[in-house]
């Protein structure tokens, strides 16, 4: 008797170890899941793809977007990247040199692939690999309050110059003891890569680029052309000549220029569909009274795509899991899931025609694709981040002018590309 229950006991205690054994862990280095509110709803959708796979474990490795990028970097020198880690095309030159990526045309059926946008695809390739899968876009666009905008008898701006008009009509004293205490435009002047995003949106719209290709494919740079100059310029311009813009732009990044719309102090941000999650996460009163609008124009219209997806790391033994858990992560009722709490929108076509992504709400960025411009895939493009923030921000905080700040950084960029060659 006693024998029987120990071969028992022995056969359960057996089992267990293989079941424990089989578990595989994905280790998923991700930049939204220490965002507010992408990260609820990122580990809502890990939670049930675990319930229905109880052999994987998704384990998040919280990194901030303005550090993934060297945090990578380094990692990859240690030898000890994750499984899955968030990527998008203004890294992909350097993560494919570093090899960092699996070519996941190798681990996703044609049939799936093709349910994606091909602007997105194209956008996650290089070399003709596809360096990670497409999971949202967040085209470059501008939140206005369109409650503000209407009781001042104002349209939704289209150039740069209703941009500044609205601006200036919208800074105010609104308590009236003769300090203003509401501003036109919450500008994203950090030195960080939420700062040169928004910046080489609004540059692009004067006709300059921060690096692109010359008729003879050599690297060249916009920065100190009179398009480039006159960009700089305008932008600073509303901090040291209008006062359009909160005090301390230099250290407000993109968490404090949420919180300076949720909190009703701003009329108007450049920047992506996920915001309007984010103001609503802080203030749901705003709901219905934010509208979206194309980037003003200057001499052309310009936006980016603004793509963020996963890859699968090259070195990962969980390939195969990982591809499971990416394709259930941007299923249809996930991504609309994640575009109905966080604004960001889907990179399947499927979810896109939902109708939820519809209304004025919207608008300017399903408007904003139509404008889209590839981010310049070169590794050093990253690199690009300090050059063009410290331009502005000694602009605005530094005294120098903004023809001297060009000409510095497109002398430093200019390094930059020679260095890279």
């Amino acid at each position: 008797m006693m024998f029987r229950k120990t071969a028992a006991l022995f056969l359960i205690l057996s089992l267990l170890v293989t079941a424990f054994a089989q578990e595989i862990t994905l280790q998923v280095m991700s930049t939204t899941i220490v965002e507010n509110p992408e990260g609820t709803v990122e580990q809502a959708i890990a939670d049930a793809f675990m319930a229905e796979n109880p052999d994987i474990k998704i384990e998040f490795v919280g990194t901030p977007m303005n550090n993934i990028h060297a945090r990578l970097t380094t990692l990859a020198i240690g030898g000890e990247v994750p499984d899955v880690f968030t990527h998008n095309p203004e890294f992909i030159a350097a993560a494919y040199d570093l090899g960092l990526t699996a070519d996941l045309n190798e681990l996703f059926s044609e049939e799936f692939l093709s349910g994606f946008y091909e602007s997105a695809l194209n956008e996650a390739t290089f070399e003709g690999e596809l360096q990670f899968l497409p999971w949202f876009t967040t085209p470059m666009g501008l939140l206005y309050r369109a409650d503000w905008f209407e009781e001042a008898g104002l349209e939704a701006p289209q150039t740069w110059d209703d941009f500044l008009n609205a601006a200036k009509t919208l800074t105010q004293d609104t308590d009236g003891d003769g300090q203003v205490d509401r501003w036109g435009f919450a500008m994203v002047g950090t030195k960080n890569g939420s700062g040169f995003a928004r910046y080489a949106q609004i540059m692009h719209t004067f006709g300059a680029q921060e690096v692109r290709k010359d008729e003879n494919g050599n690297w060249v740079t916009d920065l100190d052309s009179p398009e480039g100059i006159q960009a700089l310029d305008f932008f600073t311009s509303l901090v040291t000549e209008h006062g359009v813009v909160p005090p301390g732009p230099t250290e407000t990044g993109y968490g404090e220029a949420v919180s300076l719309m949720a909190s009703e102090k701003t009329a108007m941000m450049v920047t992506g569909p996920h915001t309007i999650g984010a103001i609503l996460a802080q203030n749901p009163d705003l709901d219905g009274k934010i509208h979206s609008v194309a980037i003003p124009m200057g001499q052309e219209r310009s936006a980016s795509l603004g793509l963020l997806g996963f890859a699968i790391s090259s070195s990962s033994e969980n390939k195969e899991a990982a591809a499971k858990y990416l394709e259930f992560l941007v299923n249809t009722e996930n991504l609309l899931e994640w575009n109905r709490v966080t604004g960001r929108m889907p990179a399947r076509v499927e979810a896109g025609e939902q109708p939820q992504i519809s209304g004025p709400v919207y608008t300017g960025f399903v408007d904003a694709i139509n404008y889209a411009q590839p981010v310049p895939t070169t590794s050093f493009y990253t690199q690009l981040t300090d050059v063009v923030g410290e331009a502005f921000q000694s602009v605005m905080v530094g005294g120098v002018s903004a023809e001297d700040a060009a000409m510095q950084a497109a002398e430093q960029t200019r390094s930059i590309i020679a260095d890279s060659e």
